[in-house]
């Protein structure tokens, strides 16, 4: 199922960096992958300094601007699942 993994710093919550897959494997390999790379999110991501949420989704993200838009507000408008789960995400 689609899957978004949202991922917070612990000591800076004014970012959050979404990764999207069309399983939950997929985004944690694209979150793996972008903290090899991200000279900011990485070392924090390394160090166990980050808190991620998964989330299963309807459909992954559309490319086209405004449908994008209405997309991403209904996401955060969406009211909590039964099936919501915070995953500890230790680097491998």
């Amino acid at each position: 199922m689609p899957t978004v993994i949202i991922s917070f710093k612990k000591d800076d919550r004014s970012m959050a960096h979404l990764f999207f897959g069309p399983g939950k494997a997929s985004a944690e390999e694209k979150m793996r992958g972008h903290a090899e790379i991200c000279p900011k999110y990485g070392p924090a991501f390394r160090n166990n300094e980050t808190v991620e949420f998964l989330r299963e989704i309807e459909e992954l993200p559309p490319s086209d601007p405004d449908e994008l838009e209405e997309w991403v507000d209904d996401l955060l408008a969406a009211e909590g699942a039964d099936d919501d789960e915070t995953i500890d995400m230790v680097p491998e």
